[in-house]
């Protein structure tokens, strides 16, 4: 597991001390937030999550859920959010692509990354559970970034 996929499980268990001393790792190497890992993590819960679902109402009610459980739901904005969840089920939803394409690599690395703290909440994955699904996860980073 690379420190990227480290970063993200340390913030998805609230190992706030490994996420510290990663965070700053990232800091001093001019470094970023991890946006690759994130996205592959969050396409793959999500496509878990609801499977071959293409109902926007299941999407905005999970969002709803995902707002009201996470401790800075509020500020998840839940048309992005209904969105990115839209675009990464490949729906073709009124306002989808606007609205994604609206969205800097910044802002959806931060919606994905609470929307993906929820998908893993809500499936309570074991941590050897969530090893596999971050082990995944980096493969399909290494899958994406080579065909590029």
């Amino acid at each position: 597991m690379d420190d990227n996929t480290r970063f993200l499980k340390a913030l998805l268990l609230q190992d706030w001390d490994t996420y510290e001393k990663l965070r700053a790792e990232f800091e001093q190497q001019g470094k970023g937030t991890p946006v690759a890992i994130i996205n592959s993590a969050f396409y793959l819960s999500v496509r878990r999550r609801f499977g071959t679902t293409r109902d926007m109402r299941e999407i905005i009610r999970f969002v709803a859920d995902a707002r009201a459980f996470l401790s800075e739901g509020r500020d998840l904005p839940a048309q992005e959010a209904e969105a990115l969840i839209a675009a990464t089920l490949d729906l073709d939803a009124p306002g989808v692509a606007e609205t994604v394409e609206r969205l800097d690599v910044g802002t959806i690395a931060e919606i994905e990354g609470q929307l993906l703290f929820r998908l893993v909440a809500e499936a309570e994955l074991s941590e050897q559970q969530l090893d596999l699904l971050l082990t995944e996860a980096e493969d399909l980073v290494r899958q994406w970034q080579s065909a590029s």
